[in-house]
This record gives C-alpha cells, sequence and structure tokens, in this order.
C-alpha cells in the first residue's frame, strides 16, 4: 500500500478538518507516495524511537504528537531534530501525526479512553458547532457515480449514521464553448445540449475549499458548474468534539474509582484535586492537557472529572467549585493512543500487507522519585 491509502485510513476516522488551528497534523516528513510493508505507531517522535524504526526497517512512523509542531526556517544538520529528519529522508521513512483531529474524533481518542474506563452512553464534553451547506453539481450522467464516490471519500453526505447520502435529478445542461476552449462534450462554436445529473448532498462548511477542489479535479468538465447554499437550520452540534462525558454502568466510591482508573489506564499513581464526592457515576474526561474544560465538567453536572497536567492554581480552582479531579498525567492518558492507532489500521488491512508495530520506546518524560 501507498502512505497516502494509510493516511485514508486514518482520516476516515478523524479528519483533518478537525484539527485545531494551531495544531500541525498529517504529513510531517517524507511522501505520499511511498510504498508500505511495515508501520511504528508512537506517542511521540524522540530519537530512540526513530532508531528503534531504523532498526526494524519501518516505512512510516505514525505519531499522536506532532513532531513539527511551528514552521521551520532552517534544518540545521546539528540541531537534534534537523539530525532527525535527514535520518528520516536517508532511512526513506515518511513520518505522519494525528493529533488533535484524533482527539476530537466521535471514535477517536477521548472515545478509546471512555470505554476503556467503561464509560457509556458517552457525548463529547465540548461539541463542536459546524455549519452546514447543501452542495449541487451539475455532472454528465455517465461521471455521476465517479463524483458521488469522491463525495463520499471525503466526508459529503454524512447525516446521523449514515453516510454517502446523496440526491440525484436528471435534466439537460445547455453551453455554447467559446473560442479558446477545449470542450469535453461538444465542439468550440456550437451550441450543446447535454444529458446531466444534478448531485446534491450535505457537507460540513470546514471542508468547502478541499471538496470543491476535489471534485473539479474529478470532474471532466473545464468549468464545473456548481451551487452551494448554506442551511438555514445548519448550525448543529457534531458527534464530534473535545473530550467525553457520559456514565458508569454502576457507582462507586471515590476511593474505588481511583483504583479503577488505574487498572484501567495501567498507572502506578494519580494526583487528585478537590473533594471527593460520596458517590461516582457521571464521569467526564479529555485526554492530554484539558484543565480548561474543569468549568465545562462542572456544568455538565459530572462527579469526577479525569484530565492531565494539572497546575497548581487550577487544583485551587477545583477545590473552589466543589469538582473532584483527577490528574492522570499526560502521558498516562494518552500512552493508548497507540493501541487506537494499531486497530484503525489492523481492521483495514490484511496481516500478510501490512505490519502495525507498537513502539516500545515510549516514556514518561516526567521522573516520580
Amino acid at each position: 500500500m501507498k502512505t497516502s491509502q494509510i493516511f485514508k485510513i486514518i482520516e476516515d476516522t478523524a479528519p483533518l478538518y478537525l484539527a485545531e488551528k494551531w495544531d500541525n497534523c498529517g504529513l510531517q516528513v517524507g511522501s505520499y507516495k511511498q510504498e508500505v510493508s511495515k508501520i511504528l505507531v508512537t506517542l511521540d517522535v524522540t530519537p530512540k524511537v526513530l532508531d528503534e524504526a531504523i532498526e526494524k526497517k519501518v516505512d512510516l512512523i505514525i505519531s499522536h504528537h506532532p513532531f513539527i509542531f511551528n514552521g521551520l526556517k532552517k534544518i540545521w544538520l546539528e540541531d537534534q531534530k534537523g539530525e532527525m529528519i535527514a535520518q528520516l529522508l536517508s532511512n526513506h521513512i515518511t513520518l505522519y501525526s494525528a493529533h488533535t483531529n484524533l482527539d476530537k474524533a466521535n471514535l477517536g481518542l477521548n472515545d478509546y479512553i471512555a470505554k476503556k474506563i467503561q464509560i457509556s452512553e458517552s457525548l463529547p464534553l465540548e461539541p463542536e458547532e459546524e455549519k452546514l451547506y447543501k452542495i449541487a453539481i451539475y455532472v454528465p450522467v455517465d461521471y455521476t457515480e465517479k463524483i458521488v464516490k469522491v463525495l463520499g471519500e471525503s466526508g459529503a453526505g454524512f447525516i446521523g449514521n449514515y453516510s454517502h447520502c446523496t440526491y440525484r435529478t436528471m435534466g439537460k445542461g445547455t453551453f455554447k464553448p467559446l473560442e479558446g476552449t477545449n470542450p469535453f462534450i461538444g465542439e468550440e462554436g456550437e451550441f450543446t445540449t447535454v444529458e446531466e445529473n444534478r448531485i446534491e448532498t450535505i457537507i460540513d462548511g470546514r471542508m468547502v475549499k478541499s471538496l470543491i477542489k476535489k471534485i473539479k479535479a474529478a470532474h471532466p468538465y473545464e468549468e464545473m458548474a456548481y451551487d452551494l447554499f448554506p442551511l438555514e437550520n445548519g448550525k448543529l452540534l457534531m458527534k464530534h468534539g473535545l473530550g467525553k462525558i457520559g456514565v458508569l454502568e454502576k457507582s462507586m466510591s471515590a476511593t474505588d474509582f481511583i483504583q479503577h482508573v488505574k487498572t484501567c489506564l495501567n498507572l502506578e499513581h494519580v494526583r487528585v484535586a478537590g473533594k471527593p464526592p460520596k458517590k461516582v457515576k457521571r464521569v467526564a474526561l479529555c485526554t492530554g492537557s484539558g484543565a480548561e474544560f474543569m468549568g465545562m465538567a462542572k456544568v455538565r453536572k459530572a462527579d469526577v472529572y479525569i484530565t492531565g497536567d494539572l497546575k497548581y492554581h487550577e487544583a485551587q480552582r477545583a477545590y473552589e467549585n466543589n469538582l473532584w479531579v483527577i490528574d492522570a498525567g499526560h502521558f498516562g492518558s494518552e500512552k493508548m493512543v497507540v493501541d487506537l492507532l494499531k486497530e484503525l489500521i489492523d481492521k483495514q488491512t490484511e496481516k500478510d500487507q501490512i505490519q502495525t508495530i507498537v513502539s516500545t520506546k515510549n516514556e514518561d518524560f516526567m521522573r516520580f522519585y
């Protein structure tokens, strides 16, 4: 398989348009066209992880945390990042990252961790809002299925739990190619009538530019005709969003719930802040650094909020607002992303075609004594 095919498997679950504006998701180093037979999945890309990838003759590294966050103004081989880029290129290893797009995806990292903790009926803690549009594309009848396929594969036509939703009507289009044109149908200077389908579907406003570009690339006409309509009822809460909130099957004491979290996430320790409730039933979480969403957890009546990277004054704020917070650590709350990435890839590939391995070199940058 090519790297682009692997990227599509990830982006079917976690489309890049979900990523935060400050983030840098997607291809980091390498090529969309490289042949892939072995993939290494990792939380971070460190020298140890890269050495492991080289030793195991990996073609593609997929990380959660982006290797390149900010724009590079120079690649200096005496610098660690510059040296690693040189090693990636010289060993023909492509590097791809799925970060906040995977965090916010409906079936992404937060959903995966919620299921590990046995939280059911989970919904996004802070749902994304989407502006919906209806797009109508006019296409020769013989090209209808091709355009419908492009729409569906690009994420258009999602209504509830249904994908590839479109509606088509047949009609006749007319045009006259003027001097200097190269028409797909008809001749220059001649009035032409052609049977066409009008394909209608729903799209997320954030995908408008990229989707139209993809459709034009697949459309046979020099000048593609299309209409774009903002929907009056189009500002909806998405199934995607940061964090998750749901309920446990059975309520637990605070002490039992701490042990439950440690067992489910394979943690030796956690930190806690605020006053523990008598019983824990409704649970909110946000993997990584999610202290900024403590207020949302409180508003949505969570008995406990699980996140990482809690600072002293944030812990004080939790105490003052009578919210119980469990800090599982940034690494602790996200380390299982490698299992999620492996599952996503293995479900869509054959074992004799693609080998996906989990890095053994991931480690918490924090040390506890």
